[in-house]
């Protein structure tokens, strides 16, 4: 029994040091020296591209997740989608083996925004995120105020990476609990078997084994409903994206990307 617990509580050990090193698994940029600040367009200041270059570089030196903007006066006959996707893969951003981040491009050739998410970005910005950041932001891009729309946009990365990954902590703690709580209980029948194996005598599981002969008439019986059982099914709903993430294409590059877009 001694020996038993000391294993239990070993494990126990090995689980909480394990938790540490799962949730801190960090990436780095592919290419630190890119500029994160493209103004194409000419919309920005040179104050306001260093201030959002400063800003981009405290959220990737934090989450390790590659932020890009880019504003162009025309697209080249590309789609945003297009364009937004290319100038991400074919410019070598993002950050580790999956190249996780996300692009903003803002367009004035034809008033267009378009976000493109790539590796765990397509996790962080699900459709309706995308949308739901475009109506905070382009209220900015309709005025021109264009360095405030993006300041909009970081603020709303930032929230976004930081929900995402302390959702990712709480299933990845459940996991484990859920794994200890299982090799727990496995381990408790088996110390009940062995508990069971050292008892000379075993008890009855007939009720009627305990009976004395002659002791006992029943004179009445009747069938008592105590309750019922009731399964529900929950009919499937339709959705348009949701918290698995945002729909994926493939680029030119072969990449996938999740994104969307609009006008201002």
């Amino acid at each position: 029994m001694k020996k038993l617990k000391k294993t239990l509580f070993a494990g126990f050990i090995c689980m909480l040091l394990i938790i540490p090193f799962s949730l801190n698994v960090s990436a780095e940029l592919l290419d630190k020296s890119l500029p994160r600040v493209v103004d194409d367009a000419d919309i920005l200041t040179e104050s306001e591209e260093n201030s959002l270059e400063n800003k981009i570089k405290a959220i990737t030196d934090k989450y390790d997740f590659d932020v890009v903007l880019v504003t162009a006066d025309t697209l080249s006959g590309k789609t945003p989608m297009e364009y937004a996707d290319d100038y991400y893969d074919y410019n070598g951003y993002g950050a580790n083996k999956d190249r996780d981040g996300v692009l903003l491009l803002v367009s004035m050739e034809d008033r267009d925004w378009w976000i493109s998410t790539t590796g765990y970005g397509i996790k962080v910005f699900t459709d309706e995120g995308i949308q739901k950041a475009g109506r905070e932001f382009v209220s900015y891009l309709s005025k021109a105020e264009y360095s405030k729309g993006f300041e909009s946009f970081l603020n709303i990365t930032e929230d976004y990476i930081t929900k995402e990954k302390n959702q990712t902590k709480k299933n990845i703690l459940i996991g484990i609990s859920g794994s200890f709580i299982v090799a727990l209980i496995a381990a408790l029948i088996t110390v009940f078997i062995f508990k069971s194996q050292l008892k000379s005598v075993k008890s009855k599981t007939n009720a009627g084994s305990y009976e004395v002969a002659g002791s006992m008439n029943l004179t009445r019986s009747n069938d008592v409903f105590l309750y019922k059982n009731v399964s529900k099914t929950r009919k499937a709903e339709s959705s348009s994206g949701g918290g698995g993430g945002s729909s994926t294409h493939v680029s030119s590059s072969g990449t996938s990307h999740g994104g969307g877009g609009g006008k201002f």
